[in-house]
């Protein structure tokens, strides 16, 4: 899978044209379980930045025009808001760390170490029912690292686990997704119909996730990393 190399236009470096046209040619998921778009586009993207994190710094970079304060806090807002920690001292850390990362081996889909999402509304929002996947799941895998998501936008939702500006546990997603000595990958998430709504407010909630407060279309994805 390419590198994303970015032209000399600033739309080059949206988040929307993070996927570019090489996408629908990219690797589809090989796995038994129900792929939704976002688990597709989140593994593409994935991907394209361990094989070539210092391109997407400057999108990085890019994205620090969507930082903004409201009643005093600091937030991510484009297509939806996201609460943050530090902000753009965040970003700034994390473009120049993608700047000087070397490249790494792509993340091969595993079924074996999926971490199957719930479909019903109280079990998505439930960290305990996560957290008995996870103990369910390493009694028979050998699973290294493993989060929580509610950001269905799958281009922001990789963004901001890259810059990982959390409340709790800081850096530990971006640890995971480019760990050159993982080798496998397996992601899962409810379906795409659940969207949040543009009012909105996500934050890293205390359970390392990063939260959300629509309670009438609840998304999440599972990661798990090995």
């Amino acid at each position: 899978m390419g590198c994303v190399c970015p032209g000399n236009s600033n739309d080059q470096y949206s988040l929307e044209n993070i996927i570019s046209s090489e996408y629908e040619s990219s690797p589809k998921i090989n796995s038994n379980y129900k792929i939704t778009n976002y688990m597709q586009k989140v593994y593409c993207l994935i991907n394209k930045i361990r094989t070539c994190p210092s391109k997407f710094s400057d999108f990085v970079t890019f994205s620090q025009r969507y930082i903004k304060t409201v009643d005093d806090r600091t937030i991510f807002d484009h297509k939806i808001k996201v609460a943050l920690n530090e902000g753009k001292q965040m970003f700034v850390e994390c473009a120049k760390y993608l700047s000087k990362l070397p490249p790494m081996e792509e993340l091969i889909f595993c079924d074996d170490i999926v971490l199957e999402c719930p479909t019903e509304p109280n079990s998505i929002r439930d960290i305990n029912y996560f957290k008995q996947k996870v103990i369910e799941k390493k009694e028979n895998q050998n699973i290294e690292a493993y989060f929580k998501d509610s950001i269905s936008e799958p281009e922001i939702s990789v963004l901001l686990m890259i810059v990982d500006d959390s409340f709790k546990n800081p850096k530990k997603k971006r640890e995971a997704v480019l760990n050159p000595n993982f080798k496998y990958i397996g992601i899962s998430s409810t379906d795409d119909s659940f969207n949040s709504k543009e009012g909105d407010i996500h934050k890293e909630n205390e359970n390392n996730s990063n939260g959300n407060n629509n309670k009438n279309s609840p998304f999440c994805a599972y990661f798990s990393f090995k």
